[in-house]
């Protein structure tokens, strides 16, 4: 009970507790820089009314668990990687938003600035584990109990994955509470998994994002204080990769990150069928949760029913393992 205490309940109860004092600070200072968050006019009526409410509240959560991570990282060789991909992506996100909402650029960085800088951190990532660590890039088959090894596949498979996830991390922050209420579920799903593998540092950092993102919550649920930017959705598709590849699981993502592959699957579907069909459209709107919104679902609802389709497939993976 004690290893469980140290390992598990204290890093998301410090996290929880930093997010929820660090947070009034934080959204202050961002109002004082002006980081206000711009609506599409083409988009729901509901959400105009979030214009000038601030972003890059991903600082919120980022802060705790970069305290958490430095805490750890010296005695839990998982705690590295993990802190370098959800770091790297997140500095992308911040150098996007702050471009785009601080210098009032709209564009903020070209889509290609964006997958030369998270190929980068993906490479750092991966050349890190393979020359400090005693982990691989091999992947545990859900159900099956047995390994894949790519070989010369395994970069280039993990920059599909990391770049995916970080893109339905992104595509799922849309809505207040969304990403931070699912990627809760997520999280508390890895630390189950680290704590059965007994990987101590995945389980820490599993848990402090949990708590972190719990405490960000207080802010962020509707109707929210502060939006988390790409600042916050990209690092969180770091942290889901990071988490995912140092215990070996990156194909449970495609289960319990059901949410974020949907959300992007979504827009792919949208785009596509638009050109193809001059104008036409599949959903109402995309991402898929502006669809339900169009249908009249309001935002309360899109996050309880995502999120409870994330536990499901949590329960579901947890059974794979």
């Amino acid at each position: 009970m004690n290893d469980y205490v140290v390992r598990t309940l204290i890093p998301t109860c410090v996290s929880c507790l930093i997010a929820v004092l660090a947070g009034p600070k934080i959204i202050a200072l961002l109002r004082k820089l002006k980081a206000g968050q711009t609506e599409r006019e083409e988009g729901l009526e509901s959400h105009q009314k979030k214009t000038g409410t601030p972003t890059m509240g991903g600082i919120i959560f980022l802060l705790p668990f970069l305290i958490i991570g430095v805490i750890y990282s010296a005695s839990h060789k998982e705690v590295i990687p993990i802190l370098i991909l959800t770091f790297g992506f997140g500095v992308i996100g911040f150098i996007d938003d702050y471009i785009k909402v601080v210098k009032k650029h709209n564009l903020g960085l070209r889509a290609w600035q964006k997958i030369v800088g998270q190929l980068i951190v993906t490479v750092i990532f991966a050349l890190y584990v393979q020359n400090f660590t005693d982990l691989t890039l091999e992947m545990n088959v859900p159900f099956l109990g047995n390994t894949i090894n790519f070989g010369i596949f395994n970069i280039p498979i993990l920059f599909f994955i990391a770049l995916g996830t970080a893109n339905g991390t992104n595509f799922t922050d849309g809505v207040d509470g969304l990403c931070a209420s699912v990627t809760v579920v997520v999280a508390g799903f890895f630390a189950l998994a680290a704590m059965r593998y007994g990987s101590t540092g995945a389980e820490v950092m599993s848990a402090s994002m949990m708590g972190a993102l719990l405490g960000y919550l207080v802010y962020n649920v509707y109707p929210g204080k502060v939006m988390m930017g790409d600042t916050g959705s990209l690092a969180i598709g770091g942290f889901v990769t990071g988490v995912a590849y140092v215990m070996n699981m990156p194909i449970f993502i495609a289960i319990v990150g059901f949410i974020y592959a949907l959300e992007v699957i979504s827009v792919i579907m949208q785009v596509t069928y638009f050109k193809l069909t001059n104008g036409k459209r599949i959903f109402r709107m995309a991402p898929i949760h502006h669809h339900f919104e169009k249908g009249g679902w309001s935002e309360t609802k899109v996050v309880n029913v995502f999120t409870t389709v994330t536990l499901i497939l949590c329960l579901i993976a947890y059974a794979g393992l």
